[in-house]
């Protein structure tokens, strides 16, 4: 058996041990060493500095592009523009996530892995039965909830689902996780939630062959000027 076909036997038995949920997330990472770490969470005295982030951002932006209509969508933009937010990104289709993976891995110097995620499990360890689907629940307030800790302080992750109120939500099909107030690891607030599975170095050119069939270059998954700038260096400059 091929590395290839021995990586998806073993993402066959991760979802089986976490009870083959109806919905599955997807996380990929080019080194397997990465952790479920969101960005923000990487500075020191991050939850000052995320309301500083937020502001900053909500007054530069609205310059920019159309208005949004409410705190979640302006956070998710800050996620879709890189500046550091409490969200980590997942996917509900297993092939994107290793799309994120193989367009990041430029050396292949390490092996990479995929996470796979139980989100209705993860949420019922915060006393919710479902995945949040946002901004729809207007009881879910952004500031409120992990500012204020308004009705309630959140500590754990939380699976949320986004409107697809862009291109590239919807081409990623992207969901989040919401990290929650508690210093500490995705790992350890979400145990029995997630499992890892290691994609090896010599599963990636297998790996390579499929996302060309399923047709998911850079293009596909960042349809704007960034991903089809990628997609046309990959394609002309390969190898160079």
């Amino acid at each position: 058996m091929s590395a290839w076909n021995r990586f998806l036997e073993e993402v066959k038995q991760a979802e089986n041990e976490l009870g083959n949920p109806r919905e599955i997330w997807y996380r990929g990472h080019s080194q397997e060493s990465w952790k479920l770490n969101p960005s923000l969470l990487r500075y020191s005295d991050w939850e000052n500095k995320e309301k500083e982030l937020f502001f900053e951002f909500s007054q530069t932006a609205s310059r920019l592009f159309d208005k949004r209509n409410n705190e979640w969508e302006i956070l998710f933009d800050m996620q879709h523009y890189w500046i550091p937010t409490r969200l980590l990104d997942w996917t509900t289709v297993m092939g994107v996530a290793i799309a994120f993976i193989l367009h990041a891995d430029y050396e292949g110097a390490e092996n990479s892995c995929l996470y796979i995620l139980d989100p209705r499990s993860l949420n019922q360890l915060s006393g919710r039965n479902e995945v949040i689907s946002l901004p729809d629940d207007k009881k879910f307030d952004y500031k409120s909830i992990y500012w204020e800790h308004n009705p309630v302080k959140i500590e754990k992750p939380i699976a949320v689902r986004p409107h697809q109120q862009s291109a590239r939500l919807l081409a990623q099909k992207g969901v989040f996780t919401v990290h929650g107030n508690l210093n500490d690891s995705f790992e350890n607030s979400a145990t029995d939630c997630y499992r890892k599975i290691v994609l090896p170095n010599e599963a990636k050119e297998e790996a390579r062959i499929f996302l060309k069939w399923a047709n998911l270059d850079e293009y596909t998954i960042y349809p704007d000027i960034v991903g089809m700038s990628q997609h046309i260096k990959r394609k002309i400059l390969k190898g160079e």
